[in-house]
């Protein structure tokens, strides 16, 4: 197994949007190599890490198949501290692979463990980061699935300008084939090409997170989830939805999961789940349910009620008087919605009832 490490002199993308949801965490830009698609069979072999705020990229390779516990042992432990990690169908391929084949190498990652004293967490408690699947932004909340051919990592690339950033020129498909003859040979030249390969899609997908630019991406962060660090707490907020009984919004506890049940909050009907149990079927779930004003089709938030300066929210169109308009005849106001929900949550945490 080898561990190679180099410096990252560039800086990720910066937006208001995007600060609003990423600032102040800490995130890591990753992709994987496999020797198939089916974690059940298939081995993972090459890994690379981008952690944006020590500005190093780490890259994990097996040399062979018989090495894949130790080498994931190593990349699990790089993403260990990481409050969100960027991918691209990672949410469908990257993430589940590596918790299925960290589940198919548990005994060896326990030997591991010990004989480091120490290192990556070997037992089945899912992730512990927010993932940013940038492909699923972008196929659900862009128009580029009309105007592109596919919506393949390298074909956005082209299209945002980025092809002549990447110097590998390999599919997937065609790693996969240079890893076998690498495992058969040891030649340096392959090793050359793979590591180039997995270095250049980490470093072309950092440099696409500019295409949210390109999306609604409030709508995606509603759809998708957005995390939310405070204190100790790392969270993934999802499933949000305006009903009649109120506002709802659902979502997973990634980090020191707590357990705490709530009524009320100064004086405010707000019912509150936190399950901290992970190994329950609750998983390090929470859910949160807070009432709502409706008049003739628009859904309005008390912000005094909240507990919520209505200063942070003064920007907002049909919003004043203490009051947050969340939604309309027209459907949900997406950035309102996870503005309010976001600042909401962080004062529950800072009340201290979390």
């Amino acid at each position: 197994m080898k561990h190679i490490v180099e410096t990252w002199d560039e800086k990720l993308y910066e937006s208001v949007t995007w600060d609003f949801y990423f600032e102040g965490l800490n995130i890591g830009v990753l992709d994987i190599e496999t020797t198939g698609l089916d974690p059940a069979r298939n081995k993972f072999v090459l890994g690379c890490l981008l952690d944006v705020s020590k500005a190093e990229l780490h890259q994990v390779i097996a040399r062979s198949r018989a090495e894949e516990a130790v080498a994931l042992g190593t990349y699990m432990r790089l993403l260990e501290d990481l409050d969100a990690v960027i991918t691209y169908n990672g949410r469908r391929f990257d993430i589940p692979f590596l918790q299925r084949r960290r589940q198919a190498c548990m005994g060896a990652l326990d030997y591991l463990k010990q004989e480091e004293n120490g290192g990556c967490r070997t037992h089945d408690e899912g992730t512990s980061f927010y993932d940013l699947d940038l492909f699923q932004v972008l196929d659900k909340h862009s128009a580029l699935r009309k105007i592109l051919p596919n919506l393949k990592q390298k074909t956005v690339e082209n299209y945002m300008g980025l092809w002549e950033t990447r110097a590998d020129r390999i599919s997937g498909g065609e790693s996969v084939e240079l890893y076998d003859e690498y495992e058969a040979t040891g030649d340096e030249a392959i090793e050359k090409k793979l590591l180039l390969h997995n270095r250049d899609d980490v470093k072309q997908l950092a440099r696409l997170t500019r295409a949210v630019s390109k999306c609604d991406f409030h709508a995606a962060m509603f759809r998708q989830g957005f995390p939310i660090k405070t204190g100790s707490l790392l969270l993934r907020v999802e499933n949000m939805r305006l009903e009649k009984e109120g506002l709802s919004c659902r979502g997973t506890q990634l980090r020191t999961p707590i357990d705490y049940m709530g009524f009320e909050l100064d004086g405010w009907s707000v019912t509150s789940r936190f399950y901290k149990d992970r190994m329950a079927k609750s998983r390090g779930a929470f859910e949160i349910k807070l009432p709502l004003i409706r008049r003739e089709g628009y859904v309005i938030v008390d912000l005094q009620a909240a507990g919520l300066l209505a200063e942070e929210f003064a920007g907002y169109p049909d919003s004043g008087s203490g009051f947050l308009v969340i939604g309309d005849p027209d459907g949900v106001r997406y950035r309102q919605t996870n503005h309010f929900i976001k600042s909401f949550i962080k004062r529950m945490a800072a009340s201290s009832r979390l």
